[in-house]
């Protein structure tokens, strides 16, 4: 429902500011501007979001049960949780740590034969 819901809005959006281009120019430039002012709200409401999430998976993983694949058994490892059904880790605060991606130069040494 929610990717119908966005389409829908991002569609709207598209009519206006199509509309706007050709008919009155100075809305376009309106809407231009009320786009870049408008990007602190999407940051709050980022950060709102990742909070409910976090807060949903402690309590997933207080349950013993992984949020990623609602399965589990969840055990704890130190701070953090690590699930052994699918191996995801989540740290003390529910944030999924997500596994570190080898470096560049990991990649330009030489492995001896």
């Amino acid at each position: 429902m929610y990717a119908f819901a966005a389409f829908g809005a991002y569609a709207l959006a598209f009519v206006v500011a199509f509309v706007c281009v050709f008919t009155f120019p100075l809305g376009a430039l309106a809407l231009v501007v009320l786009g870049v002012l408008s990007l602190a709200f999407v940051a709050l409401g980022r950060d709102a979001l990742q909070a409910m999430e976090r807060w949903m998976s402690r309590r997933w993983l207080r349950s013993g049960r992984c949020p990623q694949c609602r399965m589990g058994p969840v055990h704890p490892r130190g701070p953090a949780w690590a699930c052994r059904g699918c191996g995801a880790d989540f740290a003390a605060d529910g944030s999924q740590e997500l596994p570190e991606e080898p470096s560049e130069d990991a990649s330009l040494v030489a492995v001896p034969d």
